[in-house]
């Protein structure tokens, strides 16, 4: 629109004077500046009213975008009126300075340590340690508990490495970019900043005390160790798990130390991270990454212990989930462990054992590092835990609960000499009670019951297609509203996780990585079903009740899957809102109050307002203080009771009229004009009726009807005519259209453009006047882009009687529309308001018009 707005009139100005020419070129780019500002408060609005999944970075460079476009529109307006507006300045500044407050990362303590020892860490070290690391750190401290020896490479060590790279521009700028919905865009950012960070150097200072920190394990420990390095980042193993999300190293010796270090770090930059961290509202800034590195454990078994029934924390019971060797093929879901439930009352006592398939487990390997191998057939059903074992663990599982004081999921392992270590504990992700809905569509359930089993890893109802995943390399082909089934729950499955309906799995345990993340999602799992869920087919469409461990044959109709993660309660939302109160919000409406100042603006829609209204009155020139400026802008008389000013730039008006203050539609002699005004003075459009929307609850505004009152300068509309162009700033209440067309002889240069925005509903009315302003727009045979409630349409190439019919509709569209936002509730409203605006009586039939 910026390309063409004003275009023929400029040809044609008549001479006016310097003075008239520049402020026409900075009133033209003011109302650029003006047009950008509403596109892109509606890509902001859009993205939080809608929760889009993106990261923080994108708000801030739109918000960028913003700012610097307010900016320039100021400057136009300073331009037409230099030092009328200099106070406005500081309004801007103030509020700029309010929204880059958040964005702004929190000072780095100066003088930080790059490690940290374990036994170290103090109460209020949690920002450089990480969560992981803190609350090892605290049951080392409050309980009698076996716990590694280790370190912890801290937050400090991770910014120095990215800044001693200069990595954070480029992470940023690949952040705007990113569309986690997108697998080749996860794939792409992700290989981009993972090899960067691979081929990256550690700087040396850094490396020194890294180095020496492990030295210092060797010591104590009387000779050559090797260590387990695990991801710590901040907000990890919170409220927010990261389970499975981040790398894990094992069996790392002195050697390979460094470079495992930038395998974890690079893993903050993994599509699964990426995905999982911006689906749960985090920025980047905000999970800095630490490491934590503790002194491997030779373990002959290790496990997890839930110290709750996540799907039913109300039951006081508890788990302990047990298999050989290392722990990692029980959290990653490829191996299903023995299960020991317990009651917790009066005191922990078995009450169900069952024994897993565990028939490969994970040791340490003869070069280094790990390796993978089969367990013989009289292990591979035998407890891995004798039920002493399983009642120590049980113990020691409620003292921590005790401590933290809510149900945790702890990860343990056990030594050849039979001893128990902690390597890490947080809160385990309980389930809320089962939705009312769920209850009451279970009875609907006809289709007959074609498979029962396994483990409920997250309990809900569910219908979809079955979808074989046969290999991790079919992952992108997953379509949405799939039911996966899968060997195994890797967590890399999160990439997904939007796609999917439900989540079945041959092996795999309540207590793997993924449940805990399926639990977070809402999506419900059934794990550990065994080889007979193959019997079940590629394709079939079925309905799982994964609480009871059903599958039926068939579909019913259940409302969209509620994902908890994407709420208001999300750091991203409270960020984004508080943001957009110093955006959206617009108080200044009554041009005509005192408060209508700069001093009066408080949010940025405020300045917008106030540079577009000012920069009209600079332009036009209604007012006495004005009237020496320019005497070419005439008052329009005429039934519709609305104040409108005009601008003639060329034969738009009659000669008689060229010293008259008032004139009627009689001396206008543009077409385009007399269309829109017939549009917009049909019988059918009611102007008198006063609406039953109470405007003295926004602020005691002069308004009715969705109209300034007549003869009220402050609200008035302008135009800019010659004999076949027409440029109309409209107002109707809080919303604003510019209409911009060309309507003469030549088919090729006519066009119509028009600018819809604004509105005093709420963001739901103003949306639905959107679509409804879009479809009808549509069938007028525009071109036509919405934003949140921003419109822009265009049509153009066509013939002169038919850009007039067009603008005669568009007219009465505009007319009709004008209260449309405090009257639209729901989609079957915006239908019904389209066929009857598309009747006979309006007698113009456009699709056939367009044939």
């Amino acid at each position: 629109m910026a390309l063409k707005l004003f275009k023929h009139w400029t040809a044609k100005l008549l001479s006016p004077g310097t003075f008239l020419r520049d402020n026409y070129a900075s009133f033209k780019k003011l109302l650029e500046y003006d047009k950008r500002c509403h596109e892109l408060i509606a890509e902001l609005e859009d993205i939080y009213y809608n929760e889009k999944k993106v990261d923080l970075k994108q708000v801030e460079r739109r918000y960028a975008e913003l700012s610097a476009a307010v900016f320039s529109m100021m400057s136009s307006l300073t331009h037409m009126s230099p030092a009328a507006y200099d106070n406005l300045w500081a309004y801007f500044q103030k509020i700029d300075a309010y929204v880059h407050y958040i964005f702004t990362p929190l000072k780095r303590q100066t003088g930080a340590l790059f490690t940290i020892p374990l036994n170290a860490i103090d109460i209020d070290d949690r920002p450089m340690t990480g969560d992981k690391a803190f609350n090892l750190a605290m049951l080392s401290n409050n309980l009698d508990l076996r716990i590694p020896a280790g370190f912890v490479i801290t937050t400090h060590a991770f910014h120095t490495f990215i800044d001693h790279n200069n990595l954070q521009t480029i992470i940023d700028e690949g952040l705007t970019r990113l569309d986690i919905s997108s697998s080749e865009s996860l794939q792409r950012f992700s290989t981009e900043i993972t090899t960067l960070v691979a081929d990256a150097v550690i700087p040396p200072v850094m490396a020194e005390s890294i180095i020496s920190s492990f030295a210092g394990l060797q010591k104590d420990k009387g000779g050559g160790v090797q260590v387990a390095m695990r991801s710590s980042a901040t907000l990890e193993d919170s409220e927010t798990s990261f389970a499975g999300q981040y790398q894990t190293e094992l069996h790392v010796d002195r050697d390979s130390l460094l470079s495992a270090y930038k395998r974890i770090v690079a893993s903050k930059y993994s599509p699964r991270a990426l995905y999982y961290r911006i689906n749960h509202g985090i920025s980047d800034m905000d999970t800095p990454m630490a490491v934590l590195v503790l002194v491997m454990v030779d373990a002959v078994a290790s496990g997890v212990v839930y110290t709750a029934d996540p799907a039913q924390v109300s039951v006081r019971t508890m788990a302990v989930h047990s298999l050989w060797g290392l722990g990692e093929l029980l959290v990653g879901g490829e191996v299903s462990p023995d299960s020991v439930y317990l009651s917790k009352e009066p005191r922990p006592h078995i009450i169900e054992r069952r024994l897993g398939d565990k028939f490969k487990e994970m040791t340490a390997g003869r070069q280094g590092g790990v390796q993978i191998e089969d367990v013989d057939e009289k292990r591979r059903h035998s407890p891995a835990l004798a039920d002493a074992e399983v009642l120590e663990l049980a113990r020691i599982g409620l003292e921590v609960e005790e401590l933290y004081g809510e149900p945790q999921d702890i990860e343990w392992c056990q030594d050849q000499d039979k001893s128990l270590y902690i390597l890490q504990a947080r809160p385990l992700r309980c389930e809320a009670e089962q939705p009312s809905h769920d209850l009451a569509v279970e009875t609907e359930i006809a289709g007959p019951l074609i498979f029962q089993g396994g483990e409920c890893a997250s309990s809900g109802l569910a219908s979809g297609r079955l979808f074989f995943l046969e290999n991790y390399l079919q992952l992108n082909d997953v379509p949405a509203g799939s039911i996966l089934v899968t060997q195994s729950t890797l967590p890399g499955y999160v990439k997904v996780i939007d796609r999917l309906e439900a989540i079945i799995t041959e092996r795999g345990s309540v207590a793997g990585h993924f449940a805990s993340v399926a639990r977070e999602f809402g999506l419900p799992a059934i794990v550990n079903a065994g080889p007979a869920i193959r019997q079940l087919q590629h394709g079939m469409d079925v309905t799982v009740c994964a609480h009871k461990k059903n599958i039926h044959q068939g579909l019913i109709s259940l409302p969209p899957r509620q994902v908890p993660a994407r709420t208001s309660k999300t750091p991203f939302m409270r960020k984004f809102k508080y943001i957009l109160n110093f955006v959206s919000p617009l108080t200044l409406i009554d041009t005509t109050a005192s408060s209508f100042s700069p001093e009066g603006c408080r949010s940025l829609h405020d300045i917008i307002r106030f540079c577009h209204e000012k920069g009209m009155q600079e332009m036009f020139a209604t007012g006495a203080q004005w009237g020496t400026r320019i005497n070419g802008a005439k008052k329009v008389i005429s039934k519709i009771p609305m104040t409108i000013y005009v601008l003639d730039v060329g034969k738009g008006l009659a000669d008689a009229a060229r010293n008259m203050e008032t004139i009627s539609l009689a001396e206008i002699h543009c077409l385009a004009m007399h269309a829109v005004w017939a549009g917009l003075s049909h019988p059918d459009i009611d102007w008198s009726q006063q609406s039953h929307f109470d405007w003295q609850s926004f602020d005691n505004v002069a308004l009715a009807g969705g109209i300034a009152r007549e003869n009220a300068d402050a609200f008035a509309s302008y135009a800019i005519i010659s004999h076949d162009y027409l440029n109309l700033n409209l107002r109707f209440g809080y919303h604003f259209t510019v209409l911009d067309t060309l309507c003469g002889p030549d088919d090729n240069n006519n066009y119509i453009i028009l600018r819809f925005a604004g509105g005093g509903g709420d963001f739901t009315g103003r949306t639905l006047r959107v679509i409804f302003l879009s479809r009808a727009l549509i069938n007028l045979g525009f071109h036509v882009e919405s934003k949140g409630d921003l419109i822009d349409a265009r049509l153009s190439h066509q013939g002169q009687d038919l850009i007039k019919d067009t603008l005669n509709m568009v007219g009465r569209l505009l007319g009709v529309t004008r209260l449309l936002d405090m009257s639209l509730k729901n989609e079957d409203m915006v239908e019904e308001y389209l066929a009857d605006f598309f009747a006979e009586k309006y007698d113009f039939a456009p699709q056939k018009k367009m044939t």
